[in-house]
């Protein structure tokens, strides 16, 4: 037998190879816009990490793309997300959405799980968003990047950080439910002084059947953006435990591992008897409007709260530095 005869099987496999159409799934497609990969790894040690434990069999493995998003806005649209995220059931599925906001159209955050599950554990996406945005900073790194998520060695779903265009359409959601928070901006100033600068109280949109508002007042050491924006994924990260209509009965603290950024809350005294009543709903709703807050008058500091609900105060609320704490 020539040598043409013995490759001539190899030589047809091949070529049927790359003849043939051979079906990619979702997540093949999103893996091939992310060509470098890291090892499934446990980025952190859980217990300093926050008050969270995350499991230790919990993992995630980030592929990076290109630089491009702001870094700010990795931030805060992982707020807006957490947001989202912590006004549902701890331990139940959250739908697969697409997160953005006005102020920041990029980077885009994405969830998807598995082809036949139509959402993802929550609890799952909290402990990726706040190990993928915890590594990006310590590392310096923020890029579009896809980061996977696994659970027991079980890939349970992933998280895209970057612009529209690169999440393929097999990812996408539909277009009226694509971009979930640019539909309603959440965030705006008194109404009767569009100027953050100008004022400290800052309206969001009726939750329910209630407007929650938060008078905010700057009073002490300053942070970087960096350690506010972390204090407030922690807080978010760790109120997403409870459910989210529960009153708010007792102090609840909250501290991201590393970084000096303390908060604090508790219902007004005495605790009110009638409604409104201090919720973990109005708590959630509240955090991302003092990073709105801050960015808007670029005052990054100490800051006392007071956290109204329709116009009743039902909370009081602090964001100290560790600084203030040791002395």
């Amino acid at each position: 037998m020539n040598i043409f005869s013995q490759w001539l099987p190899v030589l047809f496999f091949a070529w049927a190879r790359l003849t043939t159409s051979i079906p990619v799934s979702a997540n093949e497609r999103a893996l091939s816009i992310f060509p470098g990969v890291g090892p499934s790894i446990s980025m952190l040690p859980r217990t300093n990490l926050s008050q969270i434990e995350i499991p230790q069999d919990f993992k995630i493995a980030p592929r990076f793309g290109l630089p491009g998003p702001p870094q700010e806005g990795f931030f805060y649209n992982t707020i807006i997300a957490l947001k989202e995220i912590a006004l549902g059931e701890y331990n139940g599925i959250m739908p697969l959405q697409t997160f953005a906001s006005r102020r920041f159209p990029e980077p885009n955050i994405h969830f998807y799980g598995n082809s036949h599950v139509p959402g993802i554990p929550r609890r799952y996406l909290i402990w990726g968003l706040m190990i993928s945005i915890w590594n990006m900073l310590f590392t310096s790194d923020f890029r579009s990047s896809l980061v996977l998520l696994y659970y027991r060695d079980v890939e349970v779903g992933g998280i895209l950080f970057g612009p529209q265009t690169t999440i393929p359409s097999p990812l996408r959601p539909p277009a009226r439910k694509g971009i979930s928070t640019p539909e309603r901006q959440l965030l705006t100033s008194n109404p009767s002084n569009n100027s953050h600068s100008k004022s400290n109280n800052i309206t969001t949109t009726p939750l329910s059947t209630n407007r929650v508002t938060v008078l905010i007042n700057p009073f002490g050491n300053p942070f970087t953006p960096n350690n506010l924006y972390m204090g407030i994924i922690s807080a978010l990260s760790e109120a997403a435990i409870y459910p989210s209509t529960d009153r708010l009965q007792e102090p609840f603290s909250s501290h991201f591992d590393t970084f000096p950024c303390y908060f604090v809350t508790r219902p007004v005294m005495p605790p009110r008897r009638t409604p409104p009543i201090y919720e973990w709903r109005h708590l959630i709703q509240a955090l991302p409007q003092v990073m709105e807050y801050m960015i808007g008058v670029q005052v990054f500091r100490e800051s006392s709260l007071e956290i109204k609900v329709d116009g009743v105060t039902v909370g009081l609320a602090s964001f100290f530095d560790q600084a203030s704490v040791k002395g």
